[in-house]
């Protein structure tokens, strides 16, 4: 007697393709979005870590550590948009700009389309002094996120402390009003 065979049928392969691939369809909305609001997140993090990084800079440095809007990298751009990117760096002649012989302390890049971030108004950047406080009033960053049409917001204290919030109804429809 012949062995007995082992194995599949085509007709049993292709209904186990068509299951595998209903099940790809129906979970491939849901990994769509899981990706973007993971995406969402890391930009607020990079915010709130990037000022947190400013903050204890500053206080270990001894100096002014300076966050502001750039879009070469280089220089800060005085407005309040900042999707185009950021830059930290010390700022010892107070003028508000990185200083031209020290490196920076790190870059951001600019945000992805559909991505917005923008301060409250008057306040073009976040300067931190050497006892880690930040000068001037609160300041207040609104990313809103076109997609989604949700935001957050980081917020640092004069005291230099960075905190996320949720963002209220206000901010978010003024930050949403300028994405493309």
């Amino acid at each position: 007697m012949p062995p007995r065979m082992r194995g599949f049928t085509l007709t049993e392969l292709l209904i186990a393709l068509a299951i595998a691939g209903i099940l790809a369809m129906a979970g491939a909305p849901a990994m769509g979005n899981l990706l973007a609001r993971t995406r969402d997140r890391g930009i607020e993090s990079a915010l709130s870590n990037g000022l947190r990084h400013a903050r204890a800079a500053a206080v270990m440095h001894n100096a002014r550590v300076v966050v502001c809007p750039s879009r070469d990298a280089h220089h800060c751009h005085l407005d309040d948009d900042w999707q185009h990117g950021w830059i930290i760096a010390r700022d010892a002649d107070h003028d508000g700009q990185p200083d031209g012989n020290a490196a920076l302390l790190a870059t951001q890049p600019p945000m992805p389309p559909g991505t917005r971030v923008v301060t409250s108004n008057g306040r073009r950047q976040v300067t931190f002094h050497p006892n880690g406080g930040a000068g001037g009033s609160n300041v207040s960053f609104t990313i809103c996120h076109a997609r989604a049409r949700t935001g957050r917001m980081v917020v640092v204290a004069n005291s230099g402390r960075v905190r996320l919030a949720q963002a209220d109804a206000t901010h978010l429809a003024a930050c949403l009003v300028g994405i493309p």
